[in-house]
């Protein structure tokens, strides 16, 4: 594949993902022209082929190389080199794109499914033993390869393990495989075990796909475990691209008690990349909190993502506890996290403009402004008028008008007079508002005549918000 190279027009293709160092832009003299392992290249889509202009056909006794690609989920599944013989396509080569479909380096070392290859046969003096215990944990595999011998295992005493934590909050994996009930997993374990000291007396030789993922099976959380101050840290970042579909469903189970911008955002990536690699996911609205485990299912022969129904719903996370003593920034921040998670968005932008001129800095405070910022992100909300990639300015009042947050000095007057009409009922109810007129404002004051009292009255301008009573007179009009 290495060898292989490729040409395209400079026109006529839809978006597609390749290599630059394996592709180069011709002319169409040069499209036509005939190579021995560089070859034109066509997407190939349930749309028809691209670039149309030039039908293959015309490439009569030449090859060509057709990518095929999904024009609806973006997936590309790979490359097949064809010779054109009488008009119709003759398959010469196919060329897999298992995984990331371009980076061979990683692909050298990860492999989209890592347990079903390489195809490592279980030793047939251990095979019928194997076949009892996966009979005795209720699992009904019948292979040969040790690896997916290793992914029915574990899959099945993940699931198990979930219901276990569930029911046993403070419970951890090593906590469960001492409990009677991982004895079966235990023995199976031990058989598979001996099945790879059978076959690789040097450890150091174990395939890399299959030693990585029981390295992430050993690091479980329990993901229904109490936030506390002894574990307050997210779990540590992957490359969540490299997990085979069993790891990232415990990559995402990891989060499922999580209040954070970040643990959020870590589920919604696993998801899209399930989509990536062609699953459905069952009841997606049902994972919008992200407060329930998920599992991998087959229907009719198709992969499904779904809730774990063996452990109850749950329609909201956890909030991480205020406990006494010597406070801690990370759940600080979570249960702030939580609590906004509840509000609209304009309430969430009140929470906001109470933090306007506030004096004083802390680590609670920090926490709070950290969640705030979160999700104000998480719902695309624009805060370009109070912050920049470097910086967040909390010197303004703020509104939400169509996702944007405005200060309320660059408001229009009408906007602005129904704010004050609000401002003056709690604050000045004396005064008549159809007996004022706003004769200035900006960013930082506002300046208003009041015919009632014949005076000019200045207000700082995030009191209309804050209903803070510091209007004063600055002068009183000549008559």
């Amino acid at each position: 594949m290495n060898q292989i190279k490729f040409k395209m027009l400079a026109s006529g293709y839809p978006g597609f993902d390749f290599p630059e160092d394996l592709v180069e832009e011709v002319d169409l003299s040069g499209f036509y022209e005939t190579e021995e392992n560089r070859f034109p290249l066509y997407i190939g889509t349930q749309f028809g082929i691209f670039p149309r202009d030039f039908p293959e056909e015309t490439f009569e006794g030449k090859k060509i190389a057709v990518l095929n690609k999904s024009l609806l989920s973006g997936l590309q599944t790979g490359i097949i080199i064809y010779e054109i013989r009488n008009g119709k396509r003759i398959e010469i080569q196919k060329i897999s794109l298992e995984g990331l479909a371009w980076n061979w380096e990683k692909l050298k070392k990860y492999h989209k499914e890592p347990l079903s290859a390489p195809k490592i046969k279980i030793p047939g003096f251990y095979v019928n033993e194997i076949w009892f215990y996966f009979e005795l944990i209720g699992n009904k595999y019948r292979g040969f390869s040790l690896p997916e011998a290793y992914q029915q295992a574990i899959s099945a005493a993940y699931k198990d393990f979930v219901v276990f934590g569930h029911e046993n909050r403070g419970s951890d994996w090593i906590s469960f495989l001492r409990s009677e009930r991982a004895e079966d997993y235990l023995n199976l374990f031990r058989l598979l075990d001996k099945c790879i000291e059978a076959l690789y007396p040097d450890l150091k030789n174990l395939p890399l796909p299959l030693e990585r993922v029981l390295e992430l099976f050993r690091n479980i959380r329990n993901p229904y475990q109490k936030r506390s101050k002894k574990y307050p840290e997210l779990p540590a970042e992957e490359d969540i691209l490299l997990l085979s579909d069993f790891g990232l469903c415990v990559y995402y189970n990891n989060f499922i008690n999580i209040n954070a911008y970040e643990a959020r955002t870590t589920q919604n990536a696993i998801l899209e990349e399930f989509r990536y690699r062609e699953f459905y996911i069952k009841n997606e609205y049902l994972l919008k909190n992200q407060a329930n485990p998920i599992r991998i299912d087959k229907i009719h022969g198709v992969p499904v993502l779904m809730i774990n129904k063996d452990v109850g719903y749950r329609e909201d996370k956890e909030l991480a506890s205020m406990e006494p003593g010597a406070s801690n920034a990370q759940l600080i921040y979570e249960r702030y996290y939580g609590l906004y998670n509840k509000l609209t968005d304009v309430q969430l932008v009140a929470e906001l403009n109470k933090q306007i001129e506030i004096r004083y800095w802390g680590m609670s405070r920090a926490a709070v402004i950290r969640a705030i910022k979160a999700q104000l992100k998480i719902r695309e909300i624009d805060t370009s008028s109070i912050a920049d990639n470097t910086s967040f300015s909390l010197a303004y009042c703020v509104v939400l008008k169509n996702k944007k947050l405005i200060r309320l000095g660059e408001l229009g007057q009408d906007q602005l007079r129904s704010i004050l009409k609000a401002y003056l009922k709690k604050c000045y109810p004396a005064h008549n508002l159809k007996k004022i007129r706003i004769i200035n404002y900006d960013l930082d004051k506002l300046e208003m005549l009041s015919l009632d009292y014949s005076k000019i009255y200045v207000i700082p301008i995030n009191d209309l918000l804050k209903k803070k009573g510091e209007m004063r007179v600055i002068e009183a009009p000549e008559s």
